[in-house]
């Protein structure tokens, strides 16, 4: 699968690969995660919605879409069934390396895109080291983009600022795989939180009840399809604009 600006790696012959990257020297990393998502979300949500805006990212600028890391740094879910994680250590390295491979083959600059908000920090620390090796490479990190706007439009609130399982994820899995979610079993949860809630060891998978975080009942598909384009065009915006500003578009 592929256009002039954009190539999906996994797919991609070797051929096929060296010619793209001498020509747009930039590659996209989806980073998702394999946990539970309540009673009607697959555990791969964080994985599939980071792979889709990934590949519609690249649609709307340009780049290598790499196969997308299906486990994530998910600390919080350590002790839950359905949930797997890296440690932070292990995670660090797996961007390292995989950060290194691109360099070495010729990659000018990565967007490490997740779909999954714990992803960010390890990686956060891994560029670090990297740029202390002075790696010849540039890396752009992050959630996808466009959840502030996805947060305003939403009916329904929030849990303590958290996406899990509630209206946005929901949604946007209602678009990219609608086969996978099981509306009938959706069922609004905010689970109580004591104050000390993000300052001691208290985490998400502890305060669980359903796994839910939120109104997922909230959540429709037209509601996904319209995120899902704003995610892509303001992450292709971000990712333009790095590249634009690096002085390598």
């Amino acid at each position: 699968m592929s256009e002039d600006n954009w190539l999906d790696m996994g797919r991609a012959t070797l051929p096929e690969i060296r010619d793209f990257v001498s020509r747009h020297p930039f590659a996209i990393l989806p980073v998702g995660s394999t946990e539970q998502h309540g009673p009607h979300l697959p555990t791969n949500t964080d994985t599939l919605i980071a792979e889709a805006i990934a590949r519609e990212t690249a649609r709307q600028s340009t780049g290598l879409v790499l196969p997308v890391v299906p486990l994530g740094y998910a600390w919080v879910w350590k002790d839950v069934p359905a949930s797997l994680t890296l440690g932070f250590e292990t995670y660090m390295q797996v961007i390292r390396d995989t950060v290194d491979s691109l360099s070495r083959w010729g990659v000018k600059a990565v967007y490490i895109m997740s779909g999954h908000g714990s992803n960010p920090q390890p990686v956060k620390h891994a560029l670090r080291e990297l740029i202390h090796e002075q790696i010849d490479i540039k890396v752009l990190y992050g959630m996808y983009a466009g959840l502030a706007t996805m947060t305003q439009e939403a009916e329904s609130e929030t849990w303590h600022g958290d996406l899990h399982a509630e209206e946005i994820e929901t949604s946007l899995m209602l678009a990219i795989a609608p086969e996978l979610v099981r509306m009938e079993l959706a069922a609004s949860d905010y689970p109580p939180a004591p104050p000390d809630y993000g300052k001691s060891e208290l985490s998400m998978g502890h305060l669980m009840r359903s796994g839910v975080f939120g109104d997922p009942t909230k959540a429709t598909a037209e509601k996904g399809r319209r995120w899902l384009d704003l995610a892509a065009r303001e992450s292709a915006a971000l990712w333009s604009g790095y590249l634009s500003r690096h002085n390598l578009a």
